[in-house]
C-alpha cells in the first residue's frame, strides 16, 4: 500500500492510478468488445488524433481505421494462433482531420475458458514520423536525388524481374545528353542540374505506363519497355525520345538545346540478362556518338 508523506496525497485506489496513467500516457491505451466496439479510450486521443473519448466510445473500432488495413487486421486475427495472446499490428488510424497516422498497437486478448476472445486490450504508438522517416530512407535507397527517376540498382532489379515474369519481346534503350557538358560548363551545374531534371520528366512522361525510366549516372538515362510485338515497335519509341529531348529547354531564362544519343537492345534477340542487354545497348550508343561527331 502508497504510504502517506507529509505535503504528499497518494493515490489510493488502481482505478485513479489507472486514470492518472492514462491521461499522462504519450499512448492510446484502449478497450473494445468481442465484436470491435470501443469501450474505452484514453484521454490522450483528443491530442494524439482529435477526437474526445465520447467521440469514439460505442463506435467500431473498423470506423478509424484505414480500409486496407481493416482487411489486414481480419485476416491477421483469423490466422494467430490459439494460445497467442500479446500481438502487435502496425497499421493507420484516421485523424478527425481526415488525415492517417501510422499507429503501431500492442494488443492483449482476454478470453473466456472456452478460448473465444471476449476482450481486446490495446496500447497504440504513433510512429508516423519513424514511418515516413523510413520511407524516405527506402525511397532514396532506390530512387536518384536529383530527378526522383528509379536509380541503377532499382532499374536492374525491375527489368531481370520483368525477363522472368513475361515472355516475349522487351526493349533496353540507354541514352546520354549530347550538350550537356557544354550546358555545365557555360551555365553551371545549377543550370545543368536543373536541365537534367527537366530532361526525367519528359522521360517519365513519354515512357507512361508502357514501360520504366531511370537515371543510370550523369547524363545517361535508361529505359525498359515490355512486351513489344516487333522491333519496329522499339526503333519508333526511339524516333519520338529523339524528339522530345532534341525539342529545347527554357531554363533560368535560357533557351538550352541538347540531343539524345541512343543506343538499344531487344530480348531475346541481343541478351537474355540484364547485363548483356545493357552492353549491348551501351556499345550501340557509343556508335551513335561517335557517327555524330564525324563531319
Amino acid at each position: 500500500m502508497l504510504q502517506r508523506e507529509e505535503g504528499f496525497e497518494p493515490i489510493l485506489d488502481i482505478q485513479e492510478m489507472f486514470t492518472f496513467i492514462a491521461e499522462k500516457s504519450q499512448n492510446i491505451i484502449s478497450s473494445y468488445s468481442a465484436d470491435g466496439i470501443f469501450t474505452y479510450i484514453s484521454p490522450s486521443v483528443k491530442a494524439l488524433l482529435g477526437y474526445t473519448p465520447e467521440e469514439v466510445i460505442g463506435r467500431p473500432a473498423t470506423d478509424f481505421n484505414h480500409p486496407e488495413d481493416n482487411i489486414k487486421l481480419r485476416g491477421f486475427r483469423d490466422t494467430f494462433v490459439i494460445d497467442q495472446d500479446t500481438v502487435r499490428f502496425t497499421g493507420r488510424v484516421r485523424h478527425k482531420n481526415g488525415q492517417y497516422r501510422w499507429f503501431e498497437t500492442t494488443v492483449e486478448y482476454i478470453r473466456e475458458p472456452s478460448e473465444n476472445i471476449i476482450q481486446t486490450i490495446g496500447v497504440g504508438r504513433d510512429i508516423t514520423d519513424r514511418k515516413e522517416a523510413e520511407e524516405t530512407i527506402s525511397f532514396l535507397a532506390y530512387h536518384d536525388a536529383l530527378t526522383d527517376l528509379p536509380n541503377r540498382r532499382l532499374f536492374t532489379d525491375h527489368v531481370r524481374e520483368k525477363l522472368v515474369e513475361h515472355a516475349g519481346l522487351h526493349g533496353l534503350m540507354l541514352l546520354d545528353l549530347d550538350g550537356f557538358k557544354c550546358v555545365n560548363d557555360t551555365f553551371g551545374h545549377d543550370v545543368g542540374d536543373l536541365l537534367l531534371t527537366e530532361a526525367a520528366k519528359r522521360l517519365k512522361n513519354t515512357v507512361g505506363d508502357r514501360g520504366f525510366a531511370a537515371r543510370w549516372g550523369g547524363d545517361e538515362f535508361t529505359i525498359f519497355l515490355a512486351r513489344l510485338s516487333q522491333r519496329e515497335e522499339l526503333e519508333e519509341f526511339i524516333r519520338r525520345i529523339e524528339e522530345v529531348i532534341s525539342e529545347p529547354f527554357l531554363i533560368e531564362g535560357h533557351s538550352l538545346s541538347v540531343r539524345a544519343s541512343i543506343g538499344s537492345s531487344l530480348y531475346p534477340e541481343d541478351g537474355e540478362s540484364v547485363e548483356s542487354l545493357i552492353r549491348k545497348a551501351d556499345s550501340g550508343m557509343y556508335r551513335v556518338k561517335n557517327r555524330e561527331k564525324k563531319p
